[in-house]
Parts: structure tokens; C-alpha cells; sequence
């Protein structure tokens, strides 16, 4: 599994970098921290205190595993709302930025590959994955442009790492992956140290779509059910709003991701209209 270089450089920077682009990578480190205790906190703990409702159950009870936990907040938050709770990661940097976080009460972070997970079947109640599968199966560079390319192994990569997601989580659970949308022209998150938006092209083979998800999930099992939710709520929009369009359109954005939470809009959720996907995948029900 490819590394993204963009992550490279972020956390190779000197603390005290005055240039634009260590500058940048340095921000970059401050929004990531802020934008993942938004993310659990606004987004992912509702939904996981949904689960305990729904399956009766505590957080104490409850398994929950980060693919791809980056700098390991999201699991020291949900440890902090009473989940048991892991993470994996297989980037070198990330291991320096645990090195607080592995010491606190809870807190499981691993270091190991989310295309083979090192952990036995049906061990988690719960499985994310943020931003992760569009850099799996991709080779990536930052400087002086960005630039991506997909590897030939990216459709049998991306297989596997839906198909360890789901193997760990037991008949009752449920797995989450999100990611930017392949079928929207226009990718926020994936960019130099400019931060402007890159049109993307859906023949580029990069960002995931819906359909490419659902069907992975399908070639992996037909017992699955696959749906696209609304992200309202998942982003700050700081980043963005740094820039003249996030000034213009974050309001409306927000509003617009809101009603995708409702009848008849919440359709949208899967379609090209969504720039972000939000994917949740469980066992069909035994009829």
C-alpha cells in the first residue's frame, strides 16, 4: 500500500519553517488535529452511540477499529467516550506523532498494513476508514505539482482492503469508509501546498466512486448492503474557507449537505452531486 507523499512532507518540516511551503505543511499538521476531533466528536460518535442504542448495547461493549488512524487522535477521542478502541497505520511518521498517545489509558494503536489486518475474524463491532482507500493502490508525488498515478494493482489492492475491513467485523457490524467522490470534477483535499482545487476526472482512477465501492463489496460478497449517507456535519471547512471559494460557498455547502440527510435529496448522497463520499456497509439481514 502506497504512502501519500502529500502526508511525506507534512511532518518532515522544521518547527520553526518560514518559507510558504513548510509553512503550509506545518498548518497542515494544526488542521489535521482540529479536523479529526471535529470529525469523531460532530460525526462518528453519533453514529457510534447510534449503534449501542440500536444493538442495546454499551460502549464499554463495543470494538471499534481506525484503518488507517493517521496521527491516532480519532482513537484516543473514542477511547475518551468509552469505546474500546484501535487503530492501525503503516506510514513511518505516524509512529513518532503516537508517541504520547500510545501511553494513555485505552488507547491501542498498531502499526501493520489495512490490505492484511493482523487481527482474527469478527473481532470489532465497528470499522472506519477516513480518507484512506483513494491512496490505496496509487502512486503519488507533491512537488512541484500534484500529481497521481494508479498503480496496476490498484483494483486488487482496494479489493483486499474492503475485504479486511469487513472480514473483522463480526455478522452484526458495520463498516464505514469515506472519501472524496470520484464521479465529482472538482477535488478539495488532494493538492499542493496551495491548497487550490484540482479538476479530477473520473477515467483518472483515483478517487473512488460509489459504484466502484459497491461493486468491490459485491465481488467480495453478495450478502452485503452498501449506502452512501450524507457527510453534513464531518467537515470544518477550515481549510477551505482560507480560500476566496471556501469564503463564498462553505455556508451553502453546509446547508446543501444537510438536506442530503432527508427525503427526497438523500439519493444525492451516492450520486456526482456529492463531492464527498460517506459509505456505510453491513450484513443484509437473514430473510
Amino acid at each position: 500500500m502506497k504512502i501519500s507523499p502529500p502526508e511525506m512532507c507534512r511532518h518532515h518540516c522544521p518547527p520553526h519553517a518560514k518559507d510558504p511551503i513548510q509553512a503550509a505543511h506545518l498548518r497542515a499538521l494544526e488542521d489535521e488535529e482540529i479536523g479529526v476531533r471535529h470529525r469523531i466528536f460532530q460525526f462518528y460518535l453519533p453514529l457510534f452511540l447510534d449503534f449501542c442504542a440500536r444493538r442495546g448495547k454499551t460502549p464499554a461493549e463495543v470494538r471499534v477499529l481506525d484503518c488507517g488512524c493517521g496521527n491516532g487522535a480519532s482513537v484516543q477521542y473514542l477511547a475518551s467516550a468509552g469505546f474500546q478502541s484501535f487503530g492501525i497505520d503503516i506510514a513511518p511518521m505516524r509512529f513518532d506523532q503516537w508517541s504520547e498517545r500510545v501511553r494513555l489509558a485505552h488507547v491501542a494503536l498498531i502499526r501493520g498494513d489495512a490490505t492484511a489486518l493482523p487481527f482474527a475474524d469478527a473481532v470489532f463491532d465497528i470499522a472506519f476508514s477516513s480518507g484512506m482507500l483513494e491512496h490505496i493502490g496509487v502512486a503519488e508525488e507533491c512537488a512541484p505539482e500534484y500529481r497521481v498515478t494508479p498503480l496496476p494493482e490498484q483494483r486488487q489492492l482496494r479489493k483486499r482492503f474492503l475485504a479486511e475491513c469487513l472480514r473483522v467485523v463480526r455478522p452484526e457490524g458495520i463498516v464505514y469508509i469515506d472519501h472524496p467522490n470520484g464521479a465529482f470534477p472538482i477535488d478539495f483535499w488532494h493538492n499542493d501546498y496551495r491548497s487550490r482545487p484540482r479538476l479530477h476526472s473520473p477515467f483518472q482512477k483515483f478517487l473512488p466512486t460509489f459504484g466502484e465501492v459497491t461493486e468491490l463489496c459485491k465481488l467480495i460478497s453478495a450478502e452485503y448492503s452498501v449506502e452512501a449517507i450524507s457527510p453534513a456535519g464531518r467537515f470544518t471547512f477550515r481549510r477551505s474557507e482560507r480560500q476566496w471559494y471556501g469564503k463564498l460557498f462553505s455556508g451553502a455547502m453546509r446547508r446543501y449537505l444537510r438536506l442530503l440527510q432527508h427525503e427526497p435529496l438523500r439519493r444525492l448522497a451516492s450520486s456526482p452531486l456529492n463531492p464527498y463520499l460517506v459509505i456505510r456497509i453491513e450484513r443484509r439481514p437473514l430473510a
